[in-house]
């Protein structure tokens, strides 16, 4: 199954750091493949949660291996 747009925005907020080490090359395929994140042009209020969720919960993690 490919990951979709809410698949994405799920893994990006959730807090178990493990998880989120995991999904970080997920998320990257997703984002460089125009065919799987077609979806991205359209939902600009997901991408909006998405772009606020990477830098609330990743940027800012205290984790400096999520951060990265």
């Amino acid at each position: 199954m490919e990951p979709s747009m809410e698949y994405c925005l799920a893994q990006v907020l959730q807090k178990d750091v493990g998880k989120r080490l995991q999904v970080g090359q997920e998320l990257i395929d997703y984002f460089s493949d125009k065919h799987k994140s077609a979806d991205l042009e359209h939902d600009q209020t997901m991408l909006d949660k998405m772009v606020d969720g990477l830098a609330t919960s990743w940027v800012n993690s205290s984790n400096y291996k999520v951060r990265l």
